[in-house]
């Protein structure tokens, strides 16, 4: 009455049933969140992170550095905040909006519009463990009440969420857009943002 991953021993022929061995027992069928643990094994969906990269996201400070923050513009005044959904586990996205006044505009006032998101590349370098690992995984996949991160969870739940009230880094495109939505300037910069609210 229990479902298990099995892995195989002795493939099927014509006059033998699959042989194998349990490798994991995920449960009673009717336990709650099966149907996810079912579906994440029978489509690979990769689940365990490798010692690798989680060693190396161990060590990975806890907290934004002083020396990270270097060379960056600092927002941490503006008020961002993050516009991931209400069901969010990790806040990757915010933005801030205020209006705009145009010298000498012809077609009138605008908006100036900041749009940051967190900086995984301050701490995933091409070719490292984390890098690999996110490679092999492409995205996180969410489920109704689970998500499956790209990343462990001291990045994808620490550092790199927008968190209210932490200092985060992040890429920032910071850009007016006139009164008929066409964007006029822009520019990007890696910035250090404090997010105001959820």
């Amino acid at each position: 009455g229990q479902v298990v991953a099995v892995e195989l021993t002795e493939p099927p022929s014509m006059f033998s049933q699959p042989v194998g061995r349990v490798v994991e027992v995920l449960g009673e069928i009717d336990d709650p969140g099966m149907e996810i643990e079912i579906a994440v094994r029978k489509y690979d969906v990769p689940h365990r992170f490798s010692p690798e990269p989680l060693a190396h996201a161990a060590a990975l400070p806890d907290h934004a550095r002083v020396v990270d923050m270097r060379h960056r513009v600092d927002l941490r005044d503006v008020p961002l905040v993050p516009i991931d959904g209400e069901d969010a586990r990790d806040f990757d996205d915010a933005v801030y909006c205020e209006p705009h006044r145009r010298p000498r505009a012809k077609s009138g006032d605008g908006w100036r519009l900041v749009v940051a998101i967190a900086d995984v590349s301050h701490y995933v370098k091409p070719g490292e463990p984390l890098d690999t690992d996110a490679y092999q995984r492409a995205t996180s996949v969410y489920f109704p009440r689970r998500v499956i991160p790209m990343l462990p969870e001291k990045l994808s739940n620490g550092l790199c969420s927008l968190n209210p009230d932490e200092d985060r880094l992040c890429m920032v495109c910071d850009m007016v857009v006139d009164a008929s939505g066409d964007l006029t300037a822009y520019q990007f910069f890696p910035g250090v943002m404090r997010s105001h609210a959820r």
